[in-house]
């Protein structure tokens, strides 16, 4: 087979399409870093200089942290970055390590589940709520942990799908990677 049909969305596609949503998140973490440094550091400068200050830069960078956070867990479960204790899984042969993987996913699933339900009642209920000085919906905090739990439960599910497909598990930390 020579890729996928006109119109259907083959795994190059879908490459390009996670590929994108990855810079784009990154980008929206330099934005978000950015706001926070020029916000805070405009505010000390004000009330340091000129006695006054910016009265949303405490809302505003607050919100922009919680979302940096939320991107950046996000991106560092597509690069398979957050911390795994693998002392016992290494001493495991393959089919035994690929059953503890898809336990371990399942696992995280589950987990990914009991967020996205916790964080979307409360963006419901934060719709409601109002910030004091902003006046913005306290929703878009809880949905920063929606969006997380959404997009790491996909990116989750692809990666149980492919391995119980008989794909290769990720990538395993070694001694001789230069990261550890």
């Amino acid at each position: 087979m020579h890729g996928s049909p006109e119109g259907r969305p083959g795994p190059a596609r879908l490459a390009r399409a996670a590929d994108w949503c990855a810079r784009l998140q990154t980008w929206l973490m330099v934005a978000c870093l950015a706001v926070m440094v020029v916000l805070l550091f405009g505010n000390v400068a004000l009330r340091y200089l000129f006695n006054s200050g910016i009265n949303v830069s405490d809302e505003i960078s607050r919100l922009a942290f919680v979302w940096l956070i939320f991107l950046g867990a996000v991106l560092a479960l597509r690069d398979h970055q957050h911390i795994g204790v693998t002392m016992l899984v290494d001493r495991f042969g393959p089919v035994a390590r690929r059953i503890s993987h898809v336990l371990c996913q399942l696992l995280v699933l589950w987990t990914l589940w009991l967020l996205a339900d916790g964080s979307w009642t409360q963006t419901l209920i934060g719709l409601d709520t109002r910030l004091p000085v902003t006046s913005m919906p306290l929703a878009v905090f809880n949905a920063a942990a929606l969006y997380a739990a959404v997009a790491m439960g996909l990116l989750t599910l692809l990666d149980l799908i492919r391995v119980l497909a008989g794909g290769p598990l990720p990538a395993e930390s070694r001694a001789e990677d230069p990261l550890v």
